[in-house]
Formats: C-alpha cells, sequence, structure tokens
C-alpha cells in the first residue's frame, strides 16, 4: 500500500513528461524506464534469497544495452541508406527501358521501309 501512491505520482509524471516531448509509447527510453522500475520493484520485495541484482550490475548491463543499442542503430542507418538508394536503382532502369523501346521501334520502322521497298 506504501508504495502504491509513489508508483502513481511517477506514472503521471512519466505520462506529463511524454506529453510535453511528445514521447512515443514504443519509446527505447520508456522502455530503460520500465526495466528500472522492475528492478525497484524487486529490491522493495526484499527478496529472501538474496539473489537480486545489485545496483552495479544493473547498472552494467544497462550499459551493455546501450552499446548493443547503438550497434543496432548503426546497422539500421546503414540498411536503411542502402534502401534509400532502391528508387535510384528503379529510374536507371526505366531510362534504360525507354531507350531500348525507341531503339526497337527504330528498327522496326527501318525493318518495315527496307522490307516494303525491296521485297513488295
Amino acid at each position: 500500500m506504501k508504495g502504491e501512491p509513489r508508483e502513481m505520482m511517477l506514472r503521471t509524471a512519466v505520462l506529463e513528461w511524454q506529453k510535453k516531448y511528445g514521447v512515443q509509447d514504443g519509446d527505447p527510453l520508456l522502455a530503460s524506464l520500465e526495466l528500472f522500475q522492475i528492478h525497484l520493484a524487486n529490491l522493495q520485495t526484499g527478496d529472501a534469497s538474496g539473489s537480486g541484482l545489485s545496483f552495479q550490475e544493473f547498472r552494467e548491463s544497462f550499459e551493455v544495452l546501450d552499446l548493443r543499442s547503438k550497434f543496432f542503430a548503426k546497422h539500421a542507418a546503414d540498411l536503411i541508406e542502402a534502401l534509400r538508394q532502391v528508387p535510384n536503382i528503379r529510374q536507371h532502369l526505366r531510362s534504360y527501358h525507354a531507350v531500348a523501346f525507341v531503339v526497337t521501334a527504330a528498327a522496326a520502322l527501318a525493318a518495315g521501309v527496307l522490307i516494303g521497298r525491296y521485297l513488295l
């Protein structure tokens, strides 16, 4: 009962912060906050076995998560950059198709003129 008013105050503060800065619900920062709240809730329950993470271990796991998320973001940015180049390839292919069509039409016209002149 004692922790519920504090938890409600924290949730209200987080919602106000989300509205103020336009943070979406699926934001990784909110996921980190939820993980920290879970950690605090586990500390408050007073695990009798003592197997809960210390703050140092919790912090180290967050640092590893941060490094991995930066690595993932770098690869995602590289992939997005590669995908942005795809429309340029399509534009080149369209121009190639247009040139091929014009050359084919000119060859067909020339063949028709030659056939009409020499064979008919």
